[in-house]
């Protein structure tokens, strides 16, 4: 039997709304809690719904942008001097050396204590293109890395277009749920995607034209089947003149509610 997938919005804005807050997700599986991306509104969506730090079990980042890896340094930093605890880091292979040299090593390096990598704060665990690991019953290997496990929730990622020449990656999660992180519309993939059996979509979009985003008129140009499966996320503040009968079957997420897949 399959594992249901449990999610909910910790966020539907962009990296500037101020009303719906960045769009990171939680994932809720095996009883325990996971973060696809912590971005700098990510702790303080979660204290709203009763929830903390001591709550997460780990945490999967899709790209470096500050909305989406912004949270890393307040969660470090609990974790080692608050928490006792050092939280699983979920990683991409790509982003392993570049986050801690271009993102964290400026707030977290601290060699009177001996904290001069992301091991330091994390446990760390990254994950090649295309392999499969597990959120829930998962286990690490020897190396570092994180091996799928079939009592747990299995995903992977693959590299889609966000801004040119930067590195940013989707999921695919118990081979059936898409969850786009921020990507450019991309029919191509999204009708492969739905061929292979996907059979629900988390998509960013944009209500304004965006060159690094989904617009939701180009995902309007979608065919019905699969506009039919697509939740919107990352759009911020929906347009007073734009109803939801406007989009052509695609549905709007909200923050702060649950929805399970099964």
């Amino acid at each position: 039997m399959r594992s249901p997938i449990e999610i909910m919005m910790l966020g539907v804005g962009n990296g500037f709304v101020k009303t719906t807050y960045q769009n990171n997700a939680l994932l809720r599986t095996d009883g325990k809690l996971y973060l696809i991306d912590c971005g700098t509104t990510a702790w303080h969506s979660l204290h709203e719904i009763g929830l903390g730090f001591e709550d997460i079990e780990a945490i999967f980042i899709t790209h470096l942008h500050y909305d989406h890896c912004g949270g890393l340094d307040e969660a470090a930093l609990y974790g080692a001097y608050a928490a006792k605890r050092k939280m699983k880091l979920i990683l991409p292979a790509p982003l392993r050396s570049v986050l801690w040299d271009n993102c964290l090593s400026g707030t977290l390096e601290n060699v009177a204590e001996g904290k001069r990598s992301l091991q330091d704060y994390f446990e760390v665990q990254g994950v090649e293109e295309g392999v499969r690991f597990a959120f829930g019953a998962d286990r690490g290997t020897s190396n570092g890395s994180s091996a799928a496990d079939p009592s747990g929730l299995n995903a992977f990622w693959m590299q889609t277009p966000h801004v040119p020449s930067k590195f940013s990656c989707s999921l695919v999660i118990g081979e059936r749920f898409f969850y786009s992180a921020d990507m450019q519309a991309n029919p191509e993939l999204m009708g492969l995607l739905h061929d292979q059996g996907i059979e629900t979509f988390y998509h960013d979009a944009c209500f304004a034209g965006n060159p690094v985003h989904a617009d939701v008129l180009q995902l309007c140009q979608y065919p019905a089947e699969i506009r039919e499966r697509i939740y919107l996320m990352h759009y911020g503040e929906k347009p007073a003149a734009i109803e939801e009968k406007d989009l052509g079957g695609m549905k709007l997420l909200r923050q702060h509610e649950w929805r399970k897949w099964d």
